[in-house]
């Protein structure tokens, strides 16, 4: 089924309306929203971050598995949340509850979509932070939320057009166009906006929401470029990989322009995507 073409009347309607649900997209998790509170608190200790994490069995039981995975290789095993986020530091705990507000939004998207979406966010996760500890930026553990979230846009169109953003999946899962390219052809607007919006509505750090916002135009990130970009090239490596509905094997990472850049030749992606095979394998066991 061939999707509709709008004229540019329609587009400023269609963005306008996505811009007025604002209020309607998803709230931070209750639960979440205090622990970060308190993360943010320079005067918060484990024991009340402990207190507040505890009251959720599900993202107990997401940290206590994130830190005995292979990712930490401790000696032995972690059996309560405070020893844990004594191991991790907020920082990471921090990035752990932003993962699983996003495992939240994600939960909108059906079947096949739901995977396909969850495994090309999770990776693009560890390559944004192994992209980022071969450039030297300063926070991988960020890039990795960045690359996490940077595509938490789709389930919130897939909500608001039904079954026409429903077609435009299966244009990108024919190989016929990209989610961006079509995006802004028949609505106006793409899932990068969209996904800026719900990381400024859930105050997240800045620089987070202009990667998420950006990742498709990393140059043109106006405070934040070399993060738009780190986000922007782990992105193209799971197009090229082929995880999620793109795929496009043929794509020379090393010529795209956040490879540029960063100056991040051919050494560097062979280095990463290496690593990122391993990183994937190795930490299958957080997506069960």
């Amino acid at each position: 089924m061939a999707i509709p073409q709008i004229n540019e009347q329609q587009k400023v309607l269609e963005l306008s309306s996505i811009l007025a649900k604002v209020k309607d997209l998803p709230a931070l998790p209750g639960v979440v929203m205090k622990a970060m509170e308190t993360i943010l608190n320079p005067d918060a200790s484990i024991r009340n971050l402990h207190l507040i994490i505890s009251q959720d069995q599900a993202l107990s039981a997401k940290i206590l598995k994130i830190v005995n995975s292979a990712m930490y290789s401790l000696r032995s095993e972690v059996s309560t949340v405070s020893h844990a986020i004594s191991i991790l530091g907020l920082n990471t705990v921090r990035s752990i509850l932003m993962a699983a507000s996003v495992d939240n939004i994600f939960q909108s998207a059906k079947d096949l979509g739901k995977k396909l979406m969850s495994d090309h966010s999770w990776g693009t996760a560890l390559a944004a932070r192994a992209i980022a500890q071969r450039v030297q930026y300063e926070n991988p553990e960020e890039a990795l939320v960045c690359g996490l979230m940077h595509d938490i846009g789709k389930p919130i169109l897939m909500q608001n057009f039904g079954q026409r953003y429903y077609e435009i999946i299966s244009e990108v899962y024919r190989g016929n166009a990209s989610f961006h390219q079509l995006e802004i052809q028949h609505l106006g607007f793409s899932h990068a906006e969209v996904g800026m919006l719900l990381a400024k509505r859930w105050n997240f750090p800045p620089q987070l929401a202009e990667a998420v916002g950006y990742h498709h135009t990393p140059l043109e990130a106006p405070n934040h470029q070399r993060l738009a970009c780190i986000v922007s090239l782990a992105n193209l490596f799971m197009i090229h990989l082929g995880i999620g509905f793109e795929k496009n094997q043929t794509l020379v990472l090393e010529d795209q322009p956040a490879a540029q850049n960063l100056r991040f030749g051919t050494l560097a992606v062979e280095a990463v995507t290496a690593k990122l095979k391993e990183a994937i394998e190795a930490t299958s066991v957080l997506r069960n």
